[in-house]
């Protein structure tokens, strides 16, 4: 990821960084804008389904990869420039984007090189969420969906009643999608079968014992989020998708045997945009369409994906 990366910051650093990415997260000004646009993105990817006779969907959900990390460089560069020409570095207005979040708080004595460096490198892995692992877990869930009607027949329930409400208009906001209980269940069960980032890396900086077991300095540990998710001392009939689980146990976010987003200090700063987009993303398929998934099987090593991409067939609603 490059030296830059938060992944790889620790203390000060690392801790800086993640506030300032996850306070520009949690903004208004953030949150009302990205509803739209998420939205606007589903609503027009949808819209080619109908002329395809068979949708892959993992390809689907992962559209404009290639083109997005050719534009970063050049977005960030003409930002520095317009910066720099309009002395601008101590602009009060709100942040636009994380660009600006990231612009606003590199100090003078950083060369702009490094600050080029840095900013790249930051945004690029911040489109890792947006580009592998959420289009992974919108894929999964259809998969999931597809092999229980009992809880997609409850998710269109309750999502036809929003559409109801909003009386078919656009003016949804943050807090329309993310009310939805019963949603966000799928997308905790989702997450919790799926295990889209099964297991994540740390190194100890000093000598730490956990249990009566020594992990001397230096020494890398990989903790294995699977096994949490998928110990029946943790979930009864963990192989077994059901959403209404998580009615009992809430959605999770505190909870140290759901680390989807991972947890602590490096909790990922965006966990409630991701579940705002997959919201948004089961909102519109379900209101919109009925689908035949094709048999296929989940690969779980060294990543996961489909073996066939899931295969869909999709009808409109009239």
């Amino acid at each position: 990821m490059g030296e830059h990366s938060i992944l790889q910051m620790n203390g000060n650093m690392h801790r800086k960084i993640h506030s300032l990415l996850g306070g520009f997260l949690r903004s208004p000004q953030f949150k009302a804008r990205i509803t739209r646009d998420i939205e606007h993105s589903v609503k027009q990817c949808f819209a080619t389904w109908t002329h395809q006779p068979i949708i892959y969907l993992q390809d689907q959900v992962k559209k404009a990869k290639e083109r997005m990390m050719k534009i970063v460089r050049r977005v960030i560069e003409e930002r520095i420039n317009n910066m720099r020409n309009n002395n601008n570095s101590n602009n009060k207005d709100s942040a636009n984007d994380v660009v600006d979040v990231l612009l606003r708080d590199i100090g003078d004595t950083n060369s702009i090189s490094n600050m080029l460096e840095n900013i790249c490198e930051n945004i690029i892995e911040m489109m890792i969420p947006g580009e592998e692992t959420l289009p992974t877990a919108m894929t999964m869930s259809v998969k999931f969906l597809s092999n229980y009607p009992v809880a997609l027949s409850k998710l269109l329930e309750e999502n036809m009643e929003l559409k109801r409400r909003k009386n078919n208009s656009d003016d949804y906001a943050w807090n329309d999608y993310l009310s939805l209980p019963f949603t966000q269940n799928v997308i905790s069960e989702s997450l919790r079968m799926a295990n889209i980032v099964n297991a994540i890396w740390r190194k100890a900086v000093k000598d730490v014992d956990i249990k009566g077991y020594l992990i001397p300095k230096d020494w890398c540990v990989v903790a294995s989020l699977t096994s949490v998710h998928m110990d029946g001392m943790n979930y009864e009939n963990p192989f077994e998708f059901n959403p209404g689980r998580w009615e009992n146990i809430g959605t999770g976010t505190n909870n140290n045997c759901f680390t989807p987003f991972g947890g602590g200090q490096r909790l990922c700063p965006g966990i409630e945009l991701s579940r705002l987009e997959l919201s948004i993303f089961l909102h519109h398929l379900v209101t919109t369409y009925r689908w035949v998934a094709e048999e296929d099987e989940i690969i779980y090593f060294p990543t996961v994906k489909m073996k066939r991409k899931l295969p869909i067939s999709v009808t409109t609603i009239n």
